[in-house]
C-alpha cells in the first residue's frame, strides 16, 4: 500500500515538474497566445492560425447561432430547372441550398452553389438533373 501512494506521490511530483518546463496550455486563451506566437515566429502560417480559432470559436456558437430559421430558408425543388431556381440563387447569394422532394421535410441533399457554375457557362441543358449536382 506504500508503495501505491509513494509511486503516486512521484507521478504527481514529476507531472508538476514536467508542466513547469514543459509551458502546455491549459486553457483556450492560452492556446490562443502559444498559436499566436507560432504565427509571428512564422512556424505557422496566416490561412492555418485563421483556421484554427475558426475552429476554436466554433465550439462556443450554439446551433441556434448560425442556422437559418425554417421560415427563412430558401429551398429549390428537385423538380425545377435551370431557369427556375437560379434566379433565387443569385439573388440569395448563399453558398448551399436544400435541395426538396414534395415538401420541407423531404431533403433529398444539399446544392453547392460553386456546383452551378459550369451550368451557368454551358448554357441550357436539355438533360439537366439536379440531382447529378447533389
Amino acid at each position: 500500500m506504500s508503495e501505491d501512494r509513494s509511486s503516486n506521490e512521484q507521478k504527481s511530483w514529476f507531472n508538476k515538474l514536467t508542466q513547469a518546463f514543459a509551458h502546455e496550455p491549459r486553457n483556450r486563451q492560452e492556446l490562443l497566445e502559444v498559436l499566436r506566437e507560432a504565427h509571428q515566429n512564422k512556424l505557422l502560417d496566416s490561412e492555418a492560425l485563421a483556421i484554427v480559432e475558426g475552429a476554436i470559436q466554433v465550439a462556443d456558437l450554439q446551433v441556434r447561432d448560425i442556422m437559418v430559421p425554417r421560415s427563412q430558408m430558401i429551398s429549390i425543388k428537385a423538380s425545377q430547372t435551370p431557369r427556375e431556381f437560379l434566379p433565387a440563387i443569385i439573388d440569395a447569394a448563399h453558398s448551399r441550398y436544400p435541395v426538396i422532394g414534395e415538401s420541407l421535410d423531404d431533403v433529398i441533399g444539399i446544392l453547392l452553389a460553386k456546383d452551378l457554375l459550369p451550368l451557368i457557362l454551358q448554357g441550357e441543358q436539355p438533360n439537366f438533373n439536379i440531382k447529378d449536382l447533389l
